[in-house]
């Protein structure tokens, strides 16, 4: 039996083997070499599951709309679902209020009873575990921010953490979280109890104070509340910590795609070794009884480390996503696809029923995600995961490589195609387009650079993590304009004289020299991952699996889709052969699909033409561990 849906999240259940949720509501149970021993049914409407735990023989799960569901750990048959829109108390809802999705994570269980926050986030459900009985609903514990982790591995004192960098103290008992700490100015994804040295560790996703949008990590806070000291080793999310069966090791990692494995034996805070190679960022962690280390990458992969971080084997999970979509130079009917595995070429024919994809090629690089392309005369330039810059001919053939000593986040081409910029946690890496050579590093006091675009004067723009701007001109390491706007970028383009970025805190449009005229950012639940600007529309996507269109003039909210399959990652605008346009979506497993945007607003704007699976493969990666 093979696993065919993206697994979110991992436990490893004593005497039963590991489980897994994945992206479409479902659960699996692997055995210790990962093999699929047994998979729930579907569900009916089946979203991501992204809270799971185990207790008293059920396994329960949160989907990413606020359904609570409970299978038998025995038969994995699904026995109980709680719908996000009826469960709920009805007299705390505003008028037309609707469940929002969200990627919680929070699930407490205590004393025989479920907490959980429902689709509606300020209300939190209380069941009965044994018959899974609404008892109460009360308000969330955490205020209006979900409940992320709830920690009772302590026996009288429980920890909770929200989305917005809250860790609360006290207990289930009593429902009172009276001590409170501010550890992040995002999410604080996993809280654990240190029994050996008696403390809490807890994640970081952005940091805080002076640190905030620049480094983040581990946090370990007192007893009663104190913080007691951090390690700051990332650059991105940190999505978990977890202790060996004797917490005498503790591991984290995250969105940088490296595992830290901390000596905890004594109560200084040090790293021993850290674990590279994996193909993916690293989502979620587990741990047998016998110390092997489970580790998930974000695109399904499960890698299974010894307590040292020896690689022992990997689940071979047959994966894609399209990360970025790009026009030819050459011929505007042809796209470039950066994939999991290389990247795809795609061609816009026109048929009956309007424009259509065609698969016309697809490249397998040998090497981690490519993240991003630009287009080059004769093909494109393609950034790696495993830190590879590449450029490469639209038949395959690769004309020069080189590796970037840190991780790799955008490129971009000058407009004479001369030189190529290449934004990296390390700085902005201009090279030359031909040959690959260095010509020199852009920074801004060592910030991490998190986006980059050129301008048609061949001004280069670079944005980093904590949300600055700036503009070098050509030739020039010393800014000519700076902003600083407060917010990450994920995307950045230049077009129609302007500046575009999307990121946190929604789309907007910059004039060089002034400042932001425009934002678009309305019921986005998450970052904003990508954008596009088309005849007087903006289209949007986010990590709550959104994509939204607004009008450009007047900002005005048009549609909005939110049940997607998983992540949307790539956006563009295509036409047809009467110059409509539509929007191409590429997301995760793979999907690219075409929307007509002729639907009146009323009707949510977007209209499904057509969907489009690139061929999966699976990930090819070397596990490397270093001392520290």
């Amino acid at each position: 039996m093979e696993l065919t849906d993206r697994i979110m999240r991992i436990i490893y259940v004593e005497g039963a083997g590991l489980l897994a949720s994945d992206s479409f509501g479902r659960v699996h149970l692997l055995d210790d070499d990962l093999n699929v021993i047994r998979s729930s049914p579907r569900v009916p409407s089946g979203r991501p599951l992204y809270g799971l735990t185990v207790a008293g023989g059920w396994v329960i799960g949160k989907d990413r709309m606020g359904a609570v569901l409970r299978w038998s750990l025995d038969t994995l048959d699904l026995v109980n679902r709680l719908d996000p829109a009826t469960v709920c108390d009805p007299s705390t809802l505003i008028e037309g209020e609707e469940p929002s999705p969200v990627s919680a994570r929070g699930i407490g269980v205590w004393n025989g009873r479920v907490y959980v926050t429902s689709g509606y986030h300020h209300q939190m459900l209380v069941l009965d575990l044994e018959t899974f009985e609404v008892l109460d609903i009360i308000p969330n514990l955490c205020g209006s921010s979900p409940m992320e982790w709830a920690s009772t591995d302590h026996p009288t004192r429980h920890a909770i953490s929200d989305k917005e960098g809250n860790l609360r103290f006290g207990s289930f008992d009593t429902l009172e979280f009276p001590d409170h700490v501010k550890l992040d100015e995002g999410n604080i994804h996993r809280v654990r109890y240190d029994a050996r040295h008696e403390r809490f560790w807890c994640t970081q996703d952005f940091g805080e104070g002076e640190s905030a949008d620049i480094a983040n990590g581990v946090v370990v806070v007192s007893m009663s509340g104190e913080k007691e000291g951090e390690v700051l080793f990332a650059r991105d999310d940190v999505e978990f910590v977890i202790f060996s069966p004797e917490y005498d090791r503790a591991y984290s990692g995250g969105f940088d795609g490296e595992l830290h494995i901390f000596d905890n034996s004594e109560r200084e805070l040090r790293i021993e070794r850290t674990v590279t190679g994996f193909p993916h960022q690293l989502s979620d962690i587990t741990i047998a009884p016998n110390g092997e280390v489970f580790v998930l990458c974000q695109d399904g992969e499960i890698v299974k480390l010894a307590p040292d971080g020896t690689f022992l084997r990997g689940l071979g999970f047959r994966r894609q996503a399209v990360w970025d979509i790009q026009f030819s130079l050459e011929d505007p009917a042809v796209l470039y696809c950066a994939t999991d595995s290389g990247v795809a070429v795609a061609e816009v024919r026109e048929g009956a029923a309007g424009p259509a994809l065609h698969i016309t090629a697809d490249h397998v690089s040998g090497h981690g995600f490519t993240r991003r392309v630009a287009p080059v005369a004769g093909g494109w330039i393609g950034i790696t995961r495993d830190g590879h810059v590449f450029r490469q001919a639209s038949d395959g053939a690769v004309a020069w490589k080189r590796t970037l000593p840190s991780l790799l986040h955008t490129v971009s081409v000058s407009p004479d195609g001369a030189r190529a910029l290449v934004a990296t946690n390390a700085g902005a890496y201009e090279l030359d387009a031909r040959t690959g050579e260095e010509l020199g590093v852009l920074g801004i006091e060592g910030l991490p650079v998190w986006g980059c675009t050129h301008t048609p004067a061949g001004d280069r723009v670079i944005g980093t993590r904590n949300g600055v701007l700036a503009v070098f001109p050509p030739g020039s390491d010393q800014p000519s304009w700076r902003l600083d706007q407060g917010e990450y970028p994920k995307r950045m383009w230049y077009q129609d004289g302007l500046l575009y970025y999307a990121g946190e805190g929604g789309v907007k449009e910059i004039e060089i020299g002034s400042g932001v005229r425009r934002r678009w950012y309305e019921l986005l639940s998450n970052t904003c991952e990508n954008a596009t600007v088309a005849d007087g529309l903006v289209c949007a996507s986010s990590y709550g699996m959104q994509v939204a269109a607004y009008s450009y003039e007047g900002d005005e909210f048009l549609g909005f889709m939110e049940d997607l399959p998983d992540y949307p990652k790539a956006l563009t605008t295509i036409r047809d052969s009467q110059g409509r346009p539509h929007l191409l979506v590429g997301c995760r497993t793979g999907l690219l699909s075409l929307y007509r945007l002729d639907k009146p607003a009323e009707e949510g704007t977007f209209a499904k033409l057509q969907d489009r699976w690139l061929p999966r493969h699976p990930a090819r990666y070397t596990i490397s561990t270093e001392p520290r």
